[in-house]
């Protein structure tokens, strides 16, 4: 069977769900957007990441490219969960709490071997950094959108704490990355 890929018809802005016709400008289609936005730019990160970081290989790097990409698997859990509680679908996948662990040990791994930080650092530095760094701010605006969304509809307390972290772990991502390649930080100086 070949996949269609139109109708020929168009939709006038709106998508059929179920037996129920939605208009694509309602919050439940912009998280869910936001978040396949999101987990396409992960993707571009790892694509990066294998490029970049497995030239430095060494038994003591953290896998970056495997990080991005678990991170990826669990936004399309997050996913499946807000069009379950959106469209009224049978919960079948939920972000759990082990999730929000997962990515809190991987922060708690990064920041043993960075230099501290008492002032902010400007994005980028190298593509990788800077790539993360972006993904960092796409995150934020669907935890927002995620915390919109839950005020009419209630999602897991667990999501919203895993979306929570994940701008920090991108932000410790970003920031061993340019580590790892042995780039300097720069702090902006406001002049």
């Amino acid at each position: 069977m070949k996949t269609t890929f139109f109708t020929g018809r168009g939709d006038e802005g709106s998508s059929l769900i179920g037996k129920q016709k939605l208009q694509k400008n309602q919050i439940e289609f912009q998280l869910l957007g936001e978040l396949d936005e999101l987990n396409s730019w992960l993707g571009l990160c790892r694509v990066e990441a294998k490029k970049v970081i497995r030239e430095l290989y060494r038994s003591n790097i953290e896998d970056v490219a495997g990080i991005l990409k678990n991170i990826q698997e669990t936004l399309f859990i997050a996913q499946a969960e807000v069009a379950s509680v959106a469209f009224q679908y049978p919960l079948t996948h939920k972000v759990t709490q082990e999730k929000t662990e997962d990515i809190e040990e991987v922060i708690k791994r990064i920041d043993k071997v960075l230099p501290s930080i008492l002032v902010f650092i400007i994005p980028g530095e190298t593509e990788l950094a800077g790539r993360i760094d972006y993904a960092r701010a796409l995150s934020r605006r669907v935890e927002r959108t995620c915390v919109a969304f839950h005020g009419e509809k209630e999602v897991s307390p667990y999501l919203l704490q895993f979306l929570n972290r994940l701008s920090g772990v991108l932000f410790a991502l970003a920031r061993y990355s340019n580590h790892v390649l042995g780039v300097k930080e720069s702090s902006p100086e406001y002049s």
